[in-house]
């Protein structure tokens, strides 16, 4: 019994340290650029959205509790997304430092790429990190 425990209990650790190394390396520096656009989907964890030079690409955004415990939302129509752009597949990605629309910033990463729901920082997910301009 206690051998059991201990498999799931080290798997659980190893597969929670694997996510979050690639959730880090997808919010990377390495390329980021700023989009504007139209948002016409939605969904939450990821959105889509068609950019004013007639690109398409996915957005993360991220957790779903990270958006729903800030109050988060994204609304279908005009978008600024900050970002680091990465081709995946043949299509274009986004991975959100910011995104302005509806004159709000809602800042999902800081600006060297660690998304606001780690803890890398000391930064407790940094809550409450919208501004209204």
């Amino acid at each position: 019994m206690f051998r059991k425990m201990f498999l799931v209990s080290a798997f659980l650790l190893l597969s929670t340290l694997t996510f979050a190394q690639r959730a880090n390396y997808q919010w990377s520096n390495e390329n980021v650029q700023t989009i504007s656009g139209i948002v016409y989907d939605n969904s939450r964890p990821t959105s889509y959205m068609t950019a004013d030079d007639g690109f398409y690409y996915k957005v993360h955004l991220g957790p779903i509790w990270f958006w729903n415990e800030n109050n988060y939302s994204l609304q279908t129509g005009a978008v600024k997304i900050r970002g680091n752009v990465k081709t995946e597949n043949g299509e274009l990605h986004i991975y959100p430092f910011t995104i302005e629309q509806n004159s709000s910033v809602i800042t999902v990463a800081d600006e060297k790429g660690v998304p606001n729901w780690g803890n890398s920082s000391g930064n407790n997910g940094r809550r409450n990190n919208r501004r209204n301009r």
